[in-house]
């Protein structure tokens, strides 16, 4: 028996639909379709649809990477420059004697200034710009002290430095520029003091949120000078009172310094985990040790800038104690920490690895306020110079002669 005609176009036209979910009233859909596949258009509509998709999935890529931290090198490189210049400012002679070397030093100190502002202020970081106005306005606000000793601010925010100006003297009274230039340029609340601590944290926003003084973004290797505390073994007689000083050097709080540096990097360099707890435990015993011996010293120094900078010190571990008491660790009312061996092996490791490693952690944050009251213990080194080779790796021997005589 055979199959009519129109039996067959209608079986055909029950499966299309059942297969294409159409209601279609004749085979001429299917038919259509058919064509459009022979002739090439749906071919190119499929092209079409999935060149959209890519776009689409290209598109939440693109998104995906925008939302990663953006750097900034040639404005990280700057600051860290610009760090470097200023905070050695403490260590010149400040004598009309030296008007010389002056004008050499805080003529760098503009040249490094403005391959900062120029960078910073034309960064595609919204942030690094912003600190860049506060920077700007910082230095507008010392305006008149600078245009004393010859520096004047000129539209595109740089410096300009007139040397006539800088080392005249006056005719009549015989007065020099050098007390302004102490005034800007020296201790603890200065100028260059507070663009120091502008250019730790420029660094942060512009790099990849390390300190200044992290490893990675050291490279001065010069040698330095050694301090041992065997050095200020003075008497109760002839010690000065505590902060009678601004200038004065205190050897004993920059070994003290000296050691905790090296503690902290130890820490942060071990492997933070429970199977490491023998290990990690000693560290921060010896580190707990370092941190007590600079807080004694530093606190009854008599060079007031390392005063005021132990007390942010204090106040920067006093903010974090919640984690340490999880550690065991515990701040004595004399400012002295203590360590609860048992409590602090029960303890995760975890919680040493989120104060000790890290962009912004607790130790990075420590790391740059120890540099500092070395910096004024010794008016004006860095640690890194001593401890980091000009590549940036650590040092065993150059620290060795700066802190391994301290322990």
């Amino acid at each position: 028996m055979g199959i009519s005609l129109n039996g067959l176009n209608s079986g055909m036209q029950d499966m299309y639909s059942s297969l294409l979910g159409g209601s279609g009233d004749s085979t001429s859909t299917l038919l259509s379709d058919y064509a459009s596949i022979k002739n090439g258009s749906y071919g190119k509509m499929m092209k079409s649809y999935y060149a959209k998709i890519n776009e689409e999935e290209e598109g939440t890529t693109s998104k995906s990477k925008s939302d990663k931290k953006e750097t900034d090198g040639a404005t990280a490189s700057a600051a860290r420059k610009l760090y470097e210049t200023a905070s050695g400012m403490n260590s010149l002679d400040f004598s009309y004697e030296n008007i010389d070397g002056l004008y050499d030093s805080i003529s760098a100190f503009v040249k490094d200034y403005n391959t900062m502002i120029k960078n910073a202020s034309s960064s595609k970081i919204a942030d690094v710009k912003e600190q860049a106005d506060a920077i700007n306005d910082m230095t507008y606000a010392n305006y008149k002290l600078l245009a004393r000793v010859g520096i004047t601010m000129n539209s595109d925010r740089t410096l300009s430095i007139d040397e006539e100006t800088f080392k005249k003297v006056n005719e009549k009274t015989g007065a020099t520029n050098v007390p302004t230039l102490k005034t800007l340029f020296q201790g603890y609340g200065s100028y260059a003091d507070k663009i120091t601590d502008k250019m730790s944290k420029l660094y942060r926003t512009a790099g990849e949120g390390e300190a200044v003084t992290s490893s990675k973004a050291k490279y001065a290797g010069s040698a330095g000078s050694s301090y041992s505390a065997s050095e200020t073994k003075d008497t109760d007689e002839t010690k000065p009172a505590p902060g009678s000083s601004k200038t004065a050097k205190d050897s004993a709080s920059a070994a003290a310094a000296s050691a905790l540096f090296k503690s902290i990097d130890k820490l942060g360099a071990l492997s933070l985990t429970n199977d490491n707890k023998d290990n990690i435990f000693d560290a921060f015993n010896t580190f707990v040790k370092d941190y007590n011996d600079l807080m004694k010293n530093a606190l009854e120094s008599v060079n007031s800038n390392v005063i005021h900078q132990a007390d942010y010190l204090k106040n920067l571990v006093n903010s974090n104690k919640s984690a340490f008491e999880r550690l065991g660790v515990t701040i004595g009312g004399d400012n002295q920490l203590s360590i609860d061996e048992e409590k602090f092996k029960d303890a995760d490791m975890s919680r040493v690895k989120d104060l000790f490693s890290g962009a912004y952690s607790f130790s990075e944050k420590m790391t740059d306020r120890v540099n500092q009251i070395y910096k004024y213990a010794t008016q004006g080194e860095s640690l890194e110079n001593q401890t980091y080779t000009s590549q940036g790796i650590y040092n065993a021997s150059g620290a060795g002669a700066t802190i391994d005589t301290t322990m």
